[in-house]
């Protein structure tokens, strides 16, 4: 598809990404600790050469050589059976540190530094176990696990995952390699983030192919700040076929595309019609946001 990807939060962008196959992506968040996710993210990708071998630096998982990777679901069975390794953890998080410090010249301060240790003991302690959860809640049993998001397949009954489609991991490890893929702090109703990226686009001759904003819409609207986030999409680069991608949390008042029994719907919008709209004035609320155009 070429072009520019955005997005927002962790690790679902790369299913995106490495579907879309775009030249370069940002992934902008108003949390700093979403970018300390992202280059410790990073440092795996560009150490792992196949999905397998980043579950195991995902993991911390002493992992016996495999005869062949092409089976997604022999490869997750052998993932389960390796043991994990407290000293590999530690080894592995002193790479990853160097490749932050180093190879991107981050300069880790006294904060960071615990954060990104923080997140990998959380995968190391989950396991293909391991759930969302938010500061200070418990794990919640309707989130899915890490190993049901690896092997969950959509209405097209293909795999979704970006490491259980090696093409999807090849490309977005080839991002990460070449510096393509980079983590911002940054406001999407700010003065700076958007208009930035706005002027790097520009500057590579691209448009912004798709911009993944989950539903950081409603927060923009709740907190009054959505036509100044308008007016970032509007200096963006476009064209016709740039895409937003939306999830839309059903709580109380599922979506028409919703499918019974998920909480959230992932739908799409062209970025030109959703500027014709708002101009409208058609966007008295977030519901009318996701609803009054979309596809599927």
């Amino acid at each position: 598809m070429g072009g520019v990807y955005i997005g927002v939060g962790p690790e679902q962008n790369f299913h995106y990404i490495g579907k879309l196959r775009p030249s370069w992506a940002f992934i902008v968040d108003i949390r700093r600790d979403n970018m300390l996710h992202h280059v410790l993210l990073n440092a795996l990708l560009v150490n792992a050469e196949t999905p397998y071998a980043y579950l195991c630096w995902l993991f911390s998982l002493a992992c016996e050589p495999l005869e062949s990777e092409d089976d997604f679901e022999s490869l997750l069975a052998a993932v389960a059976e390796a043991v994990p390794d407290e000293r590999l953890f530690e080894k592995n998080l002193k790479a990853i540190y160097r490749h932050i410090e180093n190879r991107l010249e981050v300069d880790l301060d006294e904060e960071d530094a615990p954060v990104i240790g923080l997140v990998y003991r959380a995968y190391f302690d989950g396991q293909l176990g391991l759930r969302f959860r938010s500061h200070g809640r418990r794990p919640m049993q309707h989130h899915p696990t890490y190993r049901r998001l690896l092997v969950e397949r959509g209405s097209s009954g293909e795999t979704g995952h970006f490491l259980s489609r090696r093409g999807d991991y090849t490309h977005v490890r080839g991002l990460a390699e070449s510096g393509r893929l980079i983590p911002v702090v940054g406001d999407f109703a700010g003065d700076h983030a958007l208009r930035k990226i706005g002027e790097l686009v520009e500057e590579q001759g691209e448009t912004v192919s798709a911009f993944y904003v989950s539903n950081v819409e409603f927060y923009l609207i709740r907190n009054e700040v959505f036509s100044k986030y308008v007016d970032n999409v509007r200096a963006l680069p476009l064209s016709e076929n740039s895409q937003f991608i939306r999830a839309y949390f059903s709580y109380g008042q599922p979506h028409p595309a919703g499918i019974p029994g998920h909480r959230s719907t992932i739908v799409r919008q062209k970025m030109e019609r959703f500027l014709g709209l708002f101009d409208q004035g058609a966007f008295y609320n977030y519901w009318a946001v996701c609803v009054l155009d979309y596809e599927r």
